[in-house]
């Protein structure tokens, strides 16, 4: 058992040592407890969005042929363009059932509302204007999707019971709507972007104070120990570093956990408990992360030579070392070309394990962009020779030690990885609705059945800024062909006429021959002589107003023109909800998507975010660290003659070197990944966005490689040059 002595000695040396040792090893549990701390979350995030969705369901109302017990009306109001949804609901039976999280079925006249909608009443009173009801009771954690839900319950007026529909309870047994393919391609690609230079950060974490630890190994070798206790002794002493990093991770991790109630971005919030990590996940996460530190370790030592006189590295790496590189990326290029190629993305999003692939293929694909930075910068530092004492001093540096470039290949991962979600993020703004243009004064209002047409005109008539209010009325007829009767400003504004009167008939599209019989509401209609035309509506087209046929189809939309600017909706809307919640803004059409995609786009952003901190502090603390490691030789470049600014404009050159050529490895591979996941025909690259994106992070490694100078400026001190 001398294995588990020399391990036990190598766990000694890394309590035990000075204060020095504490230092270091305080940085690699801070480093690695962040890291820890971040995977734990993204472990996550599966086990939250199956309990969102479980808690959708159980409130989903259940609509199936079972016993009615209850009538229900969706409705939706709109306040400062957010929904406001709810249901409206009256007992049909004894024993109907409350929705989840309601003591009881609220009756008319009742609200019973979410917390986030009843402190917007309480501060709001434009909000408490849309409900008029008393409110007799607060949603609770089991009802809501999220604690910041904008949901109510409220009694279903007697004038609505029969535009409801009849309802057995809550709790629908049919999955949740499926994500858009497009938005599960931004999905795969989002979780391997960000999880390869989150694994990059914990490495670098892991390999801080590794020079110091080498030299400590060398003192030991001194004293007679072997090679293979050497290995041992340096997987103890690494272990407890990444065993403490991940106590801290798990520790910060539970501790901010209860933020989660607080914090939500674009609709995209948690309870915290529904933060729990998978338990596959987290056995993986608590096994994997010592054990690639400890094989961190002894890697390096391969290329170390840690002998009884002292250290050395090997100053060429083995050639053999150099294929792997350029192998990921091209296994994951590859994985990807031959999924693509399996079927369009349609069909690869539809399959889970297709998908997957795509996922694995791009984190190969990063991870290899990341390896290739050191095995490039030591090419470049070999080959240039530069006239300049800095950038000599740097490049001289950059030769015998890789550690610049491989802490940079973390900023230089996440790089690449930003630039290939941004332009997936374009090709999903492509397949997303976005806001009405052209006629921003055109406000259409769809209307619930039976409908109380004359009610909600007045309403609207006491909104200030209304011009004009069209009803359009719809009637389906044999052959898919639409019967649409409106006013000569609806038509006008829609179809390519200038010659519009009242009784004046169009075609856009196939319809009925003039003179043929046609039933409508069980009523007799003779098809009028039309035009041809072309526009927005489709099918035979009617300037209603004389035609009594017609004019009896009860309208199913309302077009109000008003004022051009949302505060105007929010008045309409609010208006429209004193008479009938059930109608709804059409410019809310596809609300859903839209809000998901938002959603998606700050989860990418702030994911994107969150991993630039940790490539920056990474960054950072590995700069510093490896100025203290080498203060003894800059401290004796300095005695020998060296001046400081020369010191320090090297230092600078040491990281705009390697942050130059990841830049332009990240640039081709970011951009080309892109291009082969995004659908056919569908790339698209805003070279601001990506100006803007290399550029803050050309700025970041300056400011990092600037706030290392007051450590380099300690460390040419003459007390640098003591030594044991």
């Amino acid at each position: 058992m001398r294995w588990a002595a020399d391990l036990v000695l190598g766990i000694r040396l890394a309590v035990g040592g000075s204060r020095t040792s504490w230092a270091r090893l305080a940085l690699t549990a801070a480093g690695v407890g962040l890291g820890v701390t971040v995977l734990l979350l993204a472990a996550s995030i599966g086990p939250a969005r199956e309990a969102k969705s479980q808690r959708v369901q159980a409130a989903s109302v259940d609509s199936t042929t079972g016993e009615a017990k209850l009538r229900a009306r969706h409705v939706s109001v709109s306040w400062q363009g957010r929904l406001i949804t709810g249901v409206e609901l009256a007992a049909t039976a004894p024993d109907a059932p409350p929705p989840p999280g309601v003591g009881r079925i609220p009756g008319p006249g009742e609200l019973v509302v979410s917390p986030e909608l009843l402190d917007l009443m309480r501060t709001d009173d434009s909000v408490r204007a849309r409900f008029p009801e008393s409110v007799i009771g607060v949603i609770a954690d089991a009802g809501l999707p999220r604690p910041k839900s904008l949901i109510f319950y409220a009694g279903l007026p007697e004038a609505h019971h029969d535009s409801a529909h009849p309802a057995a309870g809550f709790g629908s047994d049919q999955p949740p709507a499926t994500l858009l393919p497009i938005y599960r391609l931004l999905m795969v690609a989002a979780i391997s972007a960000l999880l390869v230079p989150l694994g990059i950060f914990v490495l670098v974490a892991t390999r801080l104070g590794a020079t110091g630890r080498a030299q400590r190994l060398a003192a030991i070798r001194l004293v007679g120990a072997s090679r293979t206790q050497i290995r041992w002794i340096a997987s103890g002493e690494t272990l407890t570093g990444a065993v403490l990093g991940l106590l801290v991770g798990v520790a910060l991790f539970f501790a901010a956990r209860p933020l989660a109630r607080f914090i939500e971005v674009e609709g995209v919030g948690f309870f915290p408990t529904d933060l729990l990590p998978d338990p596959l996940l987290g056995a993986l996460i608590a096994v994997g992360v010592p054990v690639v530190a400890v094989v961190s370790a002894l890697l390096a030592l391969r290329t170390e030579d840690v002998g009884p006189l002292g250290l050395s590295r090997a100053v060429e790496l083995p050639r053999h070392r150099t294929w792997w590189r350029f192998g990921l990326i091209g296994a994951g290029a590859v994985l990807i070309v031959v999924i693509s190629a399996n079927g369009n993305y349609w069909q690869v999003m539809a399959d889970t394990r297709l998908a997957v692939g795509l996922g694995v293929g791009i984190a190969l694909v990063l991870a290899g962009t990341g390896a290739v930075l050191p095995w490039l910068v030591g090419q470049v530092a070999h080959r240039l020779e530069p006239d300049g004492v800095a950038p000599l001093l740097a490049l001289r540096t950059l030769r015998f030690d890789a550690g610049t470039p491989r802490v940079l290949s973390g900023v230089v991962v996440v790089l690449t990885g930003s630039l290939t979600l941004q332009v997936l993020l374009g090709v999903a703004a492509q397949f997303t609705p976005g806001p009405p243009s052209g006629t921003p004064d055109r406000w259409v209002l769809d209307l619930p059945e039976r409908a109380s047409v004359r009610s909600l005109e007045e309403a609207i008539a006491l909104v200030g800024g209304v011009r004009q209010v069209s009803e359009v009325r719809q009637h389906a007829i044999a052959g898919g062909s639409v019967v649409t009767s409106t006013d000569c400003a609806e038509i006008t504004e829609r179809l390519d006429v200038a010659d519009c009167v009242n009784g004046a008939a169009y075609l856009v599209g196939d319809g009925p021959e003039p003179g043929a019989r046609i039933r409508i509401n069980g009523r007799e209609w003779v098809v009028p002589q039309y035009k041809e035309a072309s526009g927005d509506l489709w099918g035979l087209v009617v300037a209603g107003g004389a035609d009594p046929v017609l004019a009896s189809v009860p309208p199913t939309e309302l077009v109000v023109r008003g004022d051009p600017d949302e505060s105007f909706g929010d008045r309409l809307m609010a208006a429209t909800a004193r008479a009938d919640r059930g109608v709804t803004l059409r410019r809310q059409f596809e609300a859903g998507q839209v809000e998901l995609f938002a959603s998606l786009r700050s989860g990418v952003i702030g994911g994107s975010v969150l991993l630039t901190l940790l490539a920056v502090i990474g960054l950072a603390a590995a700069a510093v660290d490896q100025v203290f490691e080498r203060r003894r030789p800059t401290a004796v470049l300095a005695a020998n003659g060296v001046p400081p600014k020369v010191l320090a404009v090297s230092a600078l050159w040491q990281s705009a070197i390697p942050a130059a050529l990841g830049i332009g490895l990240a640039i081709p591979i970011g951009l080309g990944t892109a291009w082969l996941v995004a659908p056919s025909g569908r790339f698209r690259v805003d070279w601001t966005e990506i100006a803007t994106t290399v550029a803050a992070a050309a700025v970041v490694v300056l400011v990092v490689s600037l706030c290392t100078l007051p450590a380099l400026r300690s460390a040419i001190r003459p007390a640098g040059l003591r030594t044991e």
